[in-house]
């Protein structure tokens, strides 16, 4: 009976952390997502005018807010969103005009804006 008991315990605190895990993912997918558009765009357009962009910064700021989620501190990747969406929109750190409009289509339509309450950003 021990055993059988010990069995089911074991068992239903496998599935919360699995089911934990599961939506701890989920909650970051949207930050992979766009780390993967930055690396793309990186490659795609390294310089803009024959001078090298900087793309570390956008790849850092999502870093520090994935951490954030994970951490549950939703103001962080509030504020740091905000300040993500304005670096693309002001072209920060040299990168291409085009790598920026593109990347800022692709955070619109990936970023859960009511999840963290992030206000849309205006073009």
């Amino acid at each position: 009976m021990k055993r059988i008991l010990a069995t089911i315990i074991s068992v239903s605190c496998a599935l919360v952390l699995f089911a934990g895990g599961v939506a701890l993912a989920q909650t970051t997918n949207w930050m992979d997502e766009l780390s993967g558009s930055v690396s793309f765009y990186k490659n795609r357009y390294p310089a803009t005018n024959n001078v090298p962009a900087n793309w570390e910064p956008y790849l850092s700021e999502l870093t520090l807010m994935k951490k954030a989620a994970i951490r549950g501190d939703q103001e962080t990747v509030r504020v740091g969103m905000s300040k993500w969406f304005k670096m693309l929109k002001d072209r920060d750190h040299g990168i291409n005009p085009k790598a920026a409009d593109e990347l800022f289509r692709i955070a619109v339509l990936a970023t859960p804006f009511e999840e963290y309450k992030i206000s849309v950003p205006t073009k």
